[in-house]
């Protein structure tokens, strides 16, 4: 699959050892670094069992959570007659089966945030605090 890297949203994707993973709507891509710079076919992230349908108007980010995928994404709350979204996360691990296979493995996910439907989602940042810590997810939004 081709990308052309300037119609990337910048923070639909993220560099976790070397690798650059996209994503687009119903799938979680991935390239080299030395290829990055050329128009070359993505490969798709296999394995991924367990992870919920994401809508494809749903703004979503990617983050290195200490080698470790992070996607956040939104979805609206139809309880709230749609005034209100609800932003996910799920947890992928990796394993790098050969040069042309990388798998990735649901963790978990859950709901981890109410907010506003107008809210505009700006970044997804994480950060790995001493061991006596759990991470930390951090999320970026104005409303």
């Amino acid at each position: 699959m081709n990308i052309d890297l300037a119609l990337l949203d910048p923070h639909s994707y993220c560099a976790i050892d070397n690798v650059q993973y996209y994503y687009r709507p119903g799938r979680i891509t991935w390239t080299t670094w030395y290829d990055y710079d050329e128009l070359r076919d993505w490969i798709e992230l296999k394995g991924l069992e367990g992870l919920p349908k994401i809508d494809s108007s749903s703004t979503v980010k990617l983050a290195d959570c200490g080698g470790k995928l992070v996607v956040l994404w939104d979805k609206y709350v139809p309880a709230s007659g749609d005034k209100k979204k609800m932003i996910w996360c799920t947890e992928i691990s990796l394993e790098r089966r050969n040069s042309e296979e990388i798998w990735g493995k649901v963790k978990w996910f859950d709901e981890v945030l109410t907010v506003p439907k107008c809210y505009k989602f700006v970044h997804a940042i994480s950060a790995t605090v001493p061991k006596c810590y759990k991470f930390v997810h951090a999320i970026s939004a104005t409303v």
